[in-house]
């Protein structure tokens, strides 16, 4: 690392070979020696913890601690503690032997259920015997990128029993194999030093000072880890946040650890070994996403271990930004071509389309919640993709449903589909794609819709009616006329439908707080409408002592809106200040100015571009900050000033 970067050597020649290198320093100025503030009750609030390590010959693992909430906490923005008696007893990982000798560790808070992450490196230190203390060296977010999203069961009283049982090896079975090569998921840790093999018993020495680790997270469609000849594991390395830490470490210290979790039969499975990095590989079937890198691992040796039978694990759904390989039966970067069959008007902004293959054939299947990347050509020649909710039945493979709302102020796609799109219109779509499903959690579902954001709600009520599950339907609009679909609700949810209207004669508010405060918190929540909202039941949530992992939404409407105002933007660091057009975001006139900050999603969903604000009121437009982290920061990518002036410290 130098005076200039956050990056040391090997990242820095990764990110130039990947020709990365500008993004790479943009983005790595998230990099920090301190805990955000944000995520300090984030990490307390974790089961779930991966750590990596190093033996004492030279070889890295990476672990899965599991325990209650509160087993990693933050008490302040510089350190960790971590509690022993609150985990699962696993005596026989190697992370606590290893800690023993080499007390640099990399740490992974991951929330699957959320799709959020924090990454801490640092140094271990022993307080007693059942506590230790992490010293922050390196903190930072990470995007949700490539994430499954599960949630994690298990009763408080798995956490006394018995160390669990582990054996170890050098040579996958079959059955590891097998396991390996359906996962869709594993941890991964790897580690940067200028220590050296010694020729005294082949122990590994190392200048502390000079030595890290690093734990972080890989994810795909299952298959996407090849296994080759049985003794070599090939992965597929997607474009990530352009920093390149696991790789630069790879190329610095060509060594890694991996741990893949069988979630149906509770085994841990750790593998050790030699990593390659593989670049401009031939990639026919897109299996790197474009990227055309892969990096291998020779495995030198392997522990497995049985997790309590207690602990269960309730997919949710797979990653919408996961690669497919083009010969799977659902390729998502193939074009459907479609025909509109119908065009029916629901209200008076609201049209729905009826789409059919235009030759007939059988569409792609999809889940609840789904939507469909419809491609427009608008006025200006400009090219665009929106995104719209199927309303239809999943069952249905013939035709697929989408409502669209006439928003006149809006980027321009609504007002092109009703002024263009008329019964045998053909369209170009993708595949329909899912970041909001249904997951068969077995408990209450409470669906909360509001306005146009019933699109998504209507498909999984269709499948919560056909499962007979326990459930309530919340439907609220502006007027009464604006619920374009209650007749729809009220016949499949009959006496469970609740409608509300805020303006009109007989108007009546959906009053969230009452809801909230008066339902089983063992409940899920599914909420899609505006952002305002979603805000809301957020702030609910954490006010009645919801889980946050029970409130799972999808928000329309984030960056853009009818009423934006021009702003000015005062840089503290920098000494600038710029005007950000009523048309534009604040990210973009950061970059327009020559700005340096770091960016990812640019919907407010993946933190990355989390600001500290000095002064002026900010319209937050995110879905990521809480309601504590909102006090400091904004997300640049949407949220605004609510006045006329906001002060960050950049």
């Amino acid at each position: 690392m130098n005076a200039f970067s956050p990056f040391h050597q090997g990242e820095l020649d990764v990110q130039k070979l990947a020709k990365e290198s500008d993004i790479a320093q943009r983005n790595g100025s998230v990099i920090s020696n301190k805990i955000l503030p944000g995520a300090i009750p984030f990490i307390n609030q974790q089961n779930i913890l991966i750590v990596s390590s190093i033996d004492t010959q030279g070889k890295v693992w990476v672990s899965v601690l599991i325990g209650n909430p509160g087993f990693i906490s933050a008490p302040n923005n510089t350190s960790l503690i971590l509690h022993t008696r609150s985990i699962i007893n696993n005596a026989n990982d190697p992370f606590w032997q290893n800690i023993k000798t080499s007390p640099k560790v990399g740490l992974l808070a991951i929330e699957l259920s959320t799709r959020r992450r924090f990454r801490v490196n640092g140094n271990i230190q022993p307080n007693d015997n059942t506590h230790f203390t992490i010293t922050v060296e390196q903190a930072y977010p990470n995007c949700p990128k490539f994430i499954q999203r599960r949630q994690l069961r298990f009763p408080k009283s798995v956490i006394k029993q018995n160390s669990l049982i582990s054996k170890k090896g050098s040579t996958l079975s079959n059955e590891q194999l097998q396991l390996v090569t359906e996962a869709d998921s594993f941890y991964v840790g790897s580690a940067c030093s200028n220590g050296k093999m010694s020729n005294t018993n082949n122990a590994f020495t190392s200048k502390f000072d000079k030595f890290s680790c690093d734990a972080s997270h890989r994810g795909g469609y299952p298959g996407f880890v090849e296994v080759i000849e049985g003794k070599r594991l090939r992965i597929p390395d997607y474009q990530g946040n352009s920093m390149f830490n696991t790789l630069g470490n790879i190329q610095n210290y060509p060594k890694a650890g991996l741990v893949f979790v069988d979630f149906e039969k509770g085994i841990l499975l750790q593998i050790t070994g030699d990593a390659t990095i593989l670049w401009d590989q031939n990639d026919p079937s897109n299996k790197t996403g474009g990227t055309q890198r892969f990096w291998d691992l020779e495995i030198k040796a392997w522990q497995q271990t049985h997790l309590p039978k207690e602990l269960v694990w309730d997919f949710f759904d797979y990653s919408p930004h996961n690669p497919r390989e083009t010969e799977n039966k659902l390729d998502h970067t193939q074009q459907l071509k479609l025909k509109v069959a119908q065009v029916k008007q629901k209200s008076d902004l609201i049209n729905q389309y009826r789409l059919v293959d235009s030759e007939d054939g059988i569409l792609p299947a999809f889940e609840p919640g789904a939507h469909l990347p419809i491609t427009l050509s608008l006025a200006d020649d400009q090219t665009v993709e929106r995104h719209y909710s199927l309303l239809s039945s999943h069952h249905e493979n013939r035709y697929y449903e989408i409502a669209v709302q006439r928003e006149e102020n809006g980027r321009g796609g609504s007002k092109y589909i009703h002024q263009h799109l008329t019964e045998n219109s053909i369209i170009t779509a993708k595949p329909p794609s899912n970041e909001f499903s249904l997951p068969p959690t077995g408990m209450h579902t409470i669906l909360i819709a509001g306005g146009i954001g019933i699109t998504p709600i209507l498909s999984m009520l269709r499948a919560v009616v056909e499962k007979q599950s326990s459930f309530e339907i919340h439907y609220t609009a502006k007027t009464e006329a604006d619920l374009a679909y209650q007749e729809e609700v009220i016949a499949l949810a009959k006496d469970k439908a609740h409608f509300y209207f805020s303006q009109g004669k007989n108007a009546n508010r959906l009053d969230l707080k009452h809801l909230l405060s008066a339902r089983d918190r063992d409940s899920h929540i599914f909420l899609c409408g505006p952002v305002r909202m979603l805000e809301a039941v957020r702030d609910l949530g954490i006010e009645f002592n919801w889980q946050e992992n029970h409130i799972h939404f999808e928000n329309f409407g984030t960056s853009h809106s009818t009423n934006n105002s021009a702003f000015e933007v005062e840089l503290k660091k920098s000494a600038q200040t710029l005007q950000v057009q009523a048309n534009k975001t604040l990210l973009e006139a950061l970059l327009d100015a020559k700005v340096t900050i770091p960016f990812d999603c640019k919907p407010g969903e993946c933190g990355l571009c989390s600001t500290v604000v000095i002064e002026g009121e900010v319209d937050h437009r995110d879905v990521y900050l809480n309601k504590q982290e909102r006090k400091q920061h904004l997300c640049v990518c949407v949220s605004r000033a609510k006045g006329k002036k906001l002060t960050l410290d950049l």
